[in-house]
């Protein structure tokens, strides 16, 4: 049953890879982008105790949630907010499939600011409240003291010209992985380093079909699932991960 689901997971993997290019991250790429797909043979509630204190090990606060299948944290702000500052935040949403299986989706919010509205005369030039704070730019104190406007930011809150931007955190996910399989997680590293060789110092087999990978030797002779071309992963092609 072991052997099958690494074979599972290695077809997986190839069959993703065999259109990528080899760049400097191409290793935390290959092993990020599968990870974003396995399945869990674990509750829900089991992998989100470790993503707990994964996020704590990474110095993230979590906040509570009145969703069981679903973890959030504060913003954890990296540098001094009145020159500038990344602050980002983890969601993460543990979904239960059937047999008890689960797949995770973690999410990072990203967010660049670049001081505090007092620190930024020129913000508000033009309005009410720039006009009322003379050089200072900001809003007045009695401003300060109802609606706590100053233009579109609140006096003393970070300054940032763009919005937070949400993506998938898949280094979360790979390390989430590793954590709770380990097992799996040094299998897929091998495979992605034997792919990697592969690329560097091609075969020389005028007659190998591109994107075809031959499996090894003494695996069972199954047929390899065929890639979609929407990109999307066909579940067959999903690493199992079980916990161990």
């Amino acid at each position: 049953m072991k052997r099958r689901l690494a074979l599972l997971a290695a077809v997986g993997l190839l069959l993703g890879a065999s259109g990528c290019a080899i760049t400097r991250d191409a290793r935390k790429e290959l092993l990020e982008g599968t990870s974003s797909h396995a399945v869990y043979k674990l509750p829900p509630d089991k992998l989100l105790e470790a993503t707990r204190s994964l996020l704590e090990e990474q110095g993230y606060r979590l906040l509570p949630s009145a969703d069981s299948n679903y973890v959030h944290t504060t913003w954890k702000i990296n540098g001094p907010e009145e020159m500038g500052a990344h602050w980002t935040r983890i969601l993460v949403h543990a979904i239960p499939l059937t047999n008890g299986r689960t797949m995770i989706r973690a999410y990072r919010m990203d967010y660049i600011t670049n001081g505090l509205a007092p620190s930024h005369p020129g913000s508000f030039a033009g309005t009410k409240e720039g006009k009322e704070a003379g050089s200072e730019g900001g809003g007045t104190a009695s401003n300060a003291g109802t609606s706590g406007q100053a233009g579109s930011y609140v006096m003393g809150e970070p300054l940032s010209p763009t919005k937070p931007h949400l993506f998938r955190a898949s280094d979360f996910e790979w390390a989430l992985l590793a954590r709770v399989a380990p097992n799996m997680a040094t299998f897929l590293e091998h495979r992605v380093d034997a792919y990697l060789a592969e690329q560097r110092n091609p075969p020389a087999r005028a007659d190998e079909e591109e994107g075809v990978h031959e499996l090894p030797e003494g695996a069972p002779d199954v047929p390899l699932p065929t890639h979609p071309s929407s990109g999307e992963t066909h579940p067959s092609q999903q690493p199992v991960a079980q916990a161990s």
